[in-house]
């Protein structure tokens, strides 16, 4: 039977091949049907389409096109699934090592961003030891410098000022780099009111607005934006007395850390402050300075005008000599004070006696020597001696730049206008004790 006999090896059947390796299962089985048709068809036509079963038809090249198409497609569409799962593993391994590198990458970073953090640097943490030991040795002329000046070493800030509170109003004391700064600022005004309320520092939120935001102008009325941080000094009794206005500072010097560390000097000086107040509290009541060895502002007015009535009664001469010692650049100002005053004692007992009276003010700018029995001429004499002593003296150290100014009152109960007189010297000793400064 020719349907049983193998025939000659079929051109179709590598076409069905091709397809189904090529495009798998669905198109190969396909193929393998449209080339049993086309098969079944020539066949057909050979026979002159006399009869439905040609002579030469076998059912051996339909089996084999389906078997081929079948068979080839499903093994291709296994391949295929085995490739895709395997380009995905590699997809996944891919962005896995991307990511460990990204990882890794931002872990370094980070560690060394960790390793520029203060606490991390021997030499800042030297910085800030020193901070405070500059703080702890200062006093109270000194301290608003010093706390200004070991800030600027610390933050590496640019400008910074110094706020003291008087009344309803902040008063600018001191200040380091170059900026328009307002002299006064209400007490309750901005950032310095919020730090006033809360006793914690105040960070301006404009400086951490988001990227390509507009912030609202926080320009004052005079045109001046407010700090950027702004720090309270507060004593043992939790009375903010300072506020530390810092307007210039590296962005990249503000971290949490760097804040923390700047409320804690804000602490250091709060404390060094409570102290000086305290020193300064004992120091008022005793009736001579410890520091100079000079009578105290309250004891020796007091002391004055027991003088003063005691020459109008036995009509005796009595002069008041005034010296005023004015600071004539930033050093000069730093200069001034108790302890300069002190340095001074070796040339007034040149200059007075036992019975005259020497007194200085809370702040050592001021030095007041009663000259018990003498009039405005010796008063004069008196008055030029010091200034010669005192010039020879400044000599020693010539950056010393701080100069003299001196006023004489003077009575003597028999003289013409004597009542005037008394009276002037009377006003002048109600003046010292009111003057704050004096």
């Amino acid at each position: 039977m020719n349907s049983l006999v193998r025939p000659r090896f079929h051109p179709f059947e590598i076409i069905v091949l091709l397809v189904a390796g090529r495009y798998g299962f669905v198109y190969g089985t396909a193929t393998a049907v449209m080339a049993f048709l086309a098969y079944y068809g020539i066949l057909l036509y050979r026979d002159g389409l006399s009869s439905f079963f040609p002579e030469e038809f076998s059912f051996l090249w339909p089996s084999v096109f389906l078997f081929s198409g079948m068979v080839i497609g499903d093994l291709r569409d296994d391949e295929r699934r085995k490739a895709d799962d395997t380009r995905r593993q590699l997809e996944l391994e891919r962005e896995e090592k991307r990511t460990s590198a990204g990882q890794i990458e931002t872990l370094e970073t980070a560690l060394l961003e960790l390793e520029k953090r203060f606490l991390l640097q021997p030499e800042t943490v030297s910085t800030l030891y020193d901070v405070a030991r500059s703080i702890n040795l200062a006093d109270m002329n000194s301290l608003g410098q010093a706390l200004l000046s070991g800030l600027e070493r610390f933050t590496k800030i640019e400008t910074a000022s110094l706020y003291k509170k008087d009344g309803n109003r902040w008063i600018l004391s001191e200040s380091i780099g170059s900026y328009s700064r307002r002299k006064e600022i209400p007490l309750q005004e901005g950032p310095f009111g919020r730090a006033l309320s809360t006793g914690k520092l105040v960070i301006l939120q404009d400086l951490f607005a988001p990227a390509g935001s507009a912030p609202e102008s926080t320009e004052d009325r005079e045109g001046i934006p407010p700090p950027l941080i702004t720090i309270p000094i507060r004593n043992t009794r939790q009375e903010t007395l300072w506020i530390i206005a810092i307007e210039s500072v590296p962005f990249l010097h503000i971290t949490p850390e760097t804040l923390r560390m700047l409320e804690i000097v804000g602490d250091w000086a709060g404390n060094q402050l409570s102290l000086l107040e305290e020193r300064e509290e004992t120091r008022k009541k005793l009736p001579v300075d410890p520091v100079t060895g000079l009578f105290q502002k309250a004891f020796f007015l007091e002391r004055a005008r027991e003088e003063l009535q005691k020459a109008r009664r036995y009509k005796l001469p009595l002069s008041l000599l005034e010296v005023r010692f004015i600071p004539t650049d930033p050093l000069g100002h730093l200069l001034l004070g108790r302890s300069y005053l002190a340095n001074l004692r070796e040339i007034l007992p040149l200059i007075t006696r036992d019975t005259d009276l020497k007194g200085t003010s809370e702040t050592g700018k001021y030095l007041w020597i009663l000259l018990t029995v003498t009039d405005l001429d010796g008063a004069r004499i008196v008055g030029e001696r010091f200034r010669k002593l005192y010039l020879e003296k400044k000599t020693e150290n010539p950056l010393e730049q701080v100069e003299l100014d001196t006023r004489i009152v003077s009575f003597h109960q028999g003289n013409a206008g004597s009542e005037t007189a008394f009276r002037e010297f009377a006003d002048r000793l109600e003046a010292l004790g009111e003057t704050r400064e004096a």
